[in-house]
């Protein structure tokens, strides 16, 4: 019941995401990544397909320019492939890797005038659509253009209703973000080393990042530290640069 109530979580917090406003898009983003960490079945599948994956070459082949110099989106045909890469995508928009509003309207903005609404369309309804095929769930059809039918400039009442609503609860507790981020390194910790080699090293460090995912909701400091520090003494050589980046939020 509690895997199942997870893998619920997780899709409805992909539905927020499909059917939100541009200006909300970041904070619901962050929050699937957040229940995706929860799934362990669905970070299993995206493990799977990120074992596979050549991400440089894939977002070479699907992020391009045409003839006539406009950007375009080109979705991989192979299913692992397409979800890979999603997760990939939003990892790094969250990460700030990637600038999420440049990003929509570079490669989502051509012959439309709502660029989010194409992103979403294009990338998180196909990327759900697999997911619940994989799990035995219900599909769901592109969005719904009444939805996306807004101004691109929201009104200032707007924004700072959603400031106090969603944003506030983030900047009242000092190093929260840390957490969330150490929970997001953990997955993609748990997602490289699903298919390594069954060493100690690599199946310790599983271990203590499935704790990781399960104890940064409660945000005891020391709590993680002892875990990052654990972590980093499993010296996992696959891992080695995510380890490093979780270590230098907790043990600097």
């Amino acid at each position: 019941m509690e895997n199942q109530s997870k893998y619920e979580d997780f899709f409805n917090s992909v539905d927020e995401l499909i059917n939100c406003k541009f200006l909300v898009a970041e904070y619901k983003l962050q929050k699937m990544l957040q229940q995706l960490a929860a799934a362990e079945d669905v970070c299993s599948l995206i493990g799977e397909c990120l074992e596979q994956f050549n991400r440089d070459r894939e977002f070479a082949k699907a992020f391009v320019q045409d003839g006539q110099g406009d950007f375009m989106f080109v979705p991989p045909e192979e299913e692992y492939k397409m979800l890979a890469l999603v997760f990939c995508t939003l990892v790094d928009i969250d990460a700030k890797n990637i600038e999420f509003t440049d990003f929509v309207k570079r490669f989502f903005g051509k012959d439309t005038d709502n660029p989010f609404k194409n992103f979403v369309d294009s990338m998180i309804v196909p990327f759900r659509n697999l997911l619940a095929e994989a799990f035995g769930g219900e599909k769901r059809e592109n969005t719904n253009t009444e939805i996306f039918a807004q101004e691109e400039l929201e009104e200032n009442d707007q924004v700072q209703q959603f400031n106090l609503k969603e944003e506030n609860t983030y900047q009242e507790t000092q190093g929260e973000d840390k957490f969330v981020r150490a929970q997001k390194i953990a997955v993609q910790i748990l997602s490289q080393l699903e298919y390594a080699r069954n060493e100690f090293a690599n199946e310790m460090a599983k271990k203590i990042c499935r704790a990781i995912v399960r104890t940064t909701d409660i945000k005891d400091l020391e709590v993680t530290q002892s875990l990052v520090f654990a972590l980093k003494s499993c010296k996992a050589k696959q891992v080695k640069f995510l380890v490093k980046e979780i270590e230098d939020l907790f043990l600097k």
